[in-house]
């Protein structure tokens, strides 16, 4: 399988966060992990957005995945594929002492609730609403091995987290007519996309084809885009050079100023809206591929 050159930035959260944990009493939803005694004994006080003065019990210990809602938003929910920003503290359960912090600059990547790479971080922000302020308490061992579930009782590490805000976990665009002798795409219940390349040739030059036209912002220079993808390789022996949906990756940022992307792909993205899904057919490194872009949102570079 051949891998896509220079195309995407990977989702920037430090590896040690693959886990959170930590605080507060509050109501969380029945379909996530519940509140218990250790998410309960962590508090946390500062205005939302801000960096909080985290209180956590020396010595915390914790069974499994607990989280709590500090603090209740009005939102929209978060589910399973939502590339979601936050901002979080992280603490030591053992000492009780602040490890890391994501800088309350608004700088983090987002992060896709229920990837893979995402880990108990992703599966506790199912639970949640834009505006929440959570608290998740999660064994230490899970920031390893990423075992969220365990009947042992461990040290705690903890997270108070921030959801400040999501975007769709899929184009939501109005569908659109491709272009004659270009790839079929056929979508599944989540969104992802299947392409099956035609027999013939791929086209000598770079195309790009509407399959669903969004409303939103337009995408300049100035942004880093949010989007999904998959890349198939176009030939006889065509094959899944890439995809976003499928590699526990999640959603993926693309910074757009020149030289921070494949200028194929950069081409694509720029100008177009928040909601449009792309079919481009771009080659890179003298191999075709086809591409099926979701552009999800945009923050500001």
């Amino acid at each position: 399988m051949r891998t896509i050159p220079a195309l995407l930035v990977t989702i920037g959260l430090v590896a040690s966060l693959t886990a959170c944990a930590s605080s507060g009493a509050g109501t969380t939803p029945s379909s996530c992990d519940a509140p218990g005694a250790a998410s309960e004994a962590v508090t946390a006080t500062g205005a939302f957005g801000k960096q909080p003065k985290v209180s956590v019990p020396a010595g915390l210990t914790v069974k499994g995945t607990q989280v709590s809602i500090l603090k209740q938003g009005d939102g929209r929910r978060i589910d399973k594929g939502t590339p979601v920003l936050i901002e979080y503290t992280l603490v030591d359960g053992s000492t009780g002492k602040v490890a890391q912090t994501s800088g309350y600059a608004g700088t983090t990547s987002p992060i896709t609730a229920g990837s893979t790479n995402a880990g108990a971080l992703g599966e506790a922000l199912q639970c949640a609403n834009v505006g929440d302020r959570l608290a998740v308490a999660l064994p230490q061992s899970a920031l390893s091995d990423g075992t969220t579930s365990t009947k042992k009782t461990e040290s705690a590490v903890v997270a108070v987290i921030d959801v400040k805000k999501a975007f769709d976990a899929r184009a939501t665009g109005t569908p659109q007519l491709a272009g004659d002798d270009m790839p079929a795409v056929v979508l599944a219940p989540d969104g992802a996309p299947g392409i099956t390349v035609p027999t013939k040739a791929a086209p000598s030059s770079n195309e790009t084809h509407l399959l669903r036209k969004g409303s939103g912002s337009v995408l300049t220079a100035k942004d880093t885009a949010i989007i999904k993808y998959t890349a198939v390789t176009w030939g006889t022996d065509s094959t899944v050079a890439g995809s976003s949906w499928t590699d526990g990756t999640g959603a993926q940022t693309v910074p757009l100023a020149k030289g921070q992307v494949d200028d194929g792909i950069r081409t694509v993205l720029l100008g177009r809206k928040v909601g449009d899904q792309v079919l481009a057919i771009v080659h890179q490194q003298g191999v075709a591929y086809a591409y099926v872009i979701d552009v999800l949102g945009s923050v500001t570079s």
